[in-house]
């Protein structure tokens, strides 16, 4: 279990918020550290998606973390150096995290600037586009310019994006002097406006960068899809996907979400997200509701490929997934369906994945076969009221005669002739 004060410090990492202090951040590795062996990697399911940090540049070799290259954002793009502190630690990429702003002092004053009150922040940063101008602006450590990009490939307008605290006169110098940043990817391949959406920076600022990207590069087709999958990847809240949804439709009509592969998203939330099945439906529902994509979503053929191809971590409610609307018109008599999705095998045999195939085509074959008795007793109930409506008032009362009308309402000859065009069980 990691320490509280990495949990509130990862929770709005992840959420793209990470603009905390050098201090912090290292107190938060260092409590870390105190519960891991020194040679030990972070694979935190709460670091996966640990972006914008940077390490003071007085930290010394051994208090340098080394992240996880298979599991986590950072550990997959930073080039690992050997830590001559530790011999057992061969390899360490928290070194390019210490010397991130290295001749970078645009960057250092857009990453510190949440430590400044407004007027502060705006005018270093006043005074560093100046000084870049000729060249020579220097904070500390020297050159660099504001079209340079750090070891993440983010510029300053990422690192500004990424902050806790926003001042839109801030956003307004930097894109008046590099536009180009707007469209600008980092390491990862993503641009500014997707942290913006992430950290959930205050409308006026989203709507500034989205009017300056449509402004400055009418050309330019923003990936949605590319940035919907990052925040999948994230497991960001679905109200930074609201947001995206908002934002697209306001600003970017024309830029339609509809060839977005919605199946693929709800995979991503499942087998590499590992989302918890109450946000999984929360996604489902912003898609079919938001952005009215029922058609393009096929919640069965999920369900069936996930059952069928996926081999480890497999949760039962994958296969609930293609059918929670369907589940809740159930009568509690053929409730029995939702027994037989809890009683599913995870495990990762051969065995195993072929039960849970069969198991889900079977569970959608009885679904079937009980939606078309409930539409047969429906048409019978029609049926047995046009034959009691028929007669006279007089004998409607009557319950002998509204049971003969049951019988010769001509039901027992309707229903098996339309049952044939209702029911379908033909599973692929």
């Amino acid at each position: 279990e990691l320490p509280a004060s990495a949990l509130r410090m990862d929770a709005n990492l992840t959420q793209g918020t990470s603009c905390l202090g050098p201090s912090k951040v290292v107190s938060a590795m260092q409590n870390m550290v105190a519960s891991y062996k020194p040679q030990d990697v972070f694979k935190s399911e709460g670091m996966r998606s640990l972006r914008n940090v940077a390490f003071p540049p007085d930290l010394a070799d051994k208090d340098l973390p080394t992240f996880d290259t298979s599991s986590t954002d950072l550990g997959r793009v930073l080039p690992a150096k050997r830590n001559c502190e530790y011999i057992y630690r061969m390899m360490c990429n928290g070194f390019a995290l210490r010397s991130r702003f290295n001749m970078l002092p645009l960057h250092r004053v857009c990453y510190y600037h949440s430590h400044d009150s407004v007027e502060v922040a705006v005018r270093n940063l006043g005074e560093g586009l100046d000084k870049d101008d000729v060249f020579i602006f220097s904070i500390s450590i020297g050159g660099g310019r504001g079209t340079d990009v750090d070891c993440l490939g983010m510029t300053p307008l990422h690192i500004l994006a990424c902050s806790t605290k926003h001042h839109l006169e801030m956003y307004r110098m930097l894109i008046r002097r590099y536009p180009h940043q707007l469209y600008t990817e980092d390491v990862w391949g993503d641009i500014p406006l997707l942290y913006a959406l992430w950290g959930r920076a205050p409308r006026e600022v989203v709507d500034f960068l989205a009017t300056s990207m449509k402004k400055h590069g009418k050309s330019c087709l923003i990936d949605w899809e590319k940035m919907i999958e990052t925040l999948c990847l994230g497991l960001a809240p679905i109200a930074c996907l609201e947001y995206l949804v908002e934002v697209n439709r306001s600003i970017f009509p024309d830029q339609t979400l509809k060839y977005v592969d919605w199946n693929g998203m709800v995979r991503i939330l499942c087998t590499k997200a590992k989302a918890s099945e109450e946000h999984v439906q929360r996604f489902i529902s912003l898609c079919n509701d938001s952005l009215h994509a029922g058609k393009s979503i096929d919640l069965k053929l999920v369900s069936l490929k996930l059952a069928r191809e996926e081999k480890f971590g497999f949760k039962p409610f994958w296969l609930r997934i293609g059918i929670p609307d369907r589940l809740l018109l159930l009568d509690e008599e053929w409730r029995e369906i939702d027994s037989l999705i809890k009683s599913c095998p995870t495990g990762s045999s051969e065995r195993n994945v072929r039960k849970r195939h069969e198991l889900m085509k079977t569970i959608i074959h009885k679904l079937a076969l009980y939606e078309a008795m409930a539409q047969m007793r429906v048409l019978e109930l029609a049926l047995w009221k046009a034959k009691i409506e028929e007669s006279d008032m007089c004998h409607v009362q009557s319950k002998s005669y509204r049971s003969r009308c049951r019988v010769t309402c001509g039901a027992d000859v309707v229903v098996p002739n339309v049952m044939e065009y209702i029911i379908d069980l033909g599973i692929k």
